[in-house]
């Protein structure tokens, strides 16, 4: 029996297994293991995702190196037009509560899902729990960066932080064909709000 056709995944960072699914009358290869939308007729290495520039993120990751390579990648391929950096989730919280309580806007949340203090699950948890108390009528996008497969828990963690996706920062790809993968993903975030 031949093995199953398979598409390339940015946000899982591999090959995949694919379900199809109509919308709109067209027919929508997704990810079976993380659900994100696979483009079936570009090669994988070079894939246009273009979006609007984002004025402000907030990426929290506990690896100072990794940090500033991520706010770095956002800023020189236009994904935003600044980055505040966070050490960890506790520092997460304190900063998105800030600019929550001066009614100050945030387009895109990044969170490490292994930090000290408290990780990027609970963080996310705690900002959403946060926006719903200021009363937001639409919530700020995750993006979730683990080195870490999409299994069936962390399906339920992306339901449930809606709109959420992550990225599979431990598959090796070099920082040009990570930062593409990037941008893929949060374009498609992006678009789901």
């Amino acid at each position: 029996m031949a093995d199953p056709p398979k598409l390339y995944c940015p946000s899982c960072g591999e090959d995949v297994e694919y379900f199809v699914m109509v919308s709109g009358g067209e027919e929508l290869a997704h990810c079976s293991n993380c659900g994100l939308i696979l483009q079936k007729d570009q090669p994988k290495q070079k894939k246009e995702a273009k979006i609007r520039p984002l004025q402000y993120v907030i990426a929290a990751e506990d690896s100072p190196l990794l940090l500033k390579s991520i706010s770095n990648m956002m800023l020189e391929h236009g994904i935003t037009k600044q980055v505040e950096p966070c050490k960890n989730g506790e520092e997460f919280i304190t900063k998105v509560t800030e600019r929550l309580k001066e009614n100050q806007p945030i387009s895109l949340t990044v969170l490490d899902v292994a930090m000290p203090i408290l990780n990027g699950i609970n963080a996310a948890v705690i900002f959403r729990a946060i926006e719903k108390g200021f009363d937001r009528k639409r919530f700020t996008p995750i993006l979730f960066f683990t080195s870490y497969k999409c299994d069936d828990t962390f399906k339920k963690v992306l339901k449930y932080t809606a709109p959420a996706k992550y990225i599979n920062k431990g598959t090796g790809s070099s920082p040009e064909q990570f930062a593409e993968r990037l941008l893929q993903v949060v374009s498609q975030l992006l678009l789901e709000q």
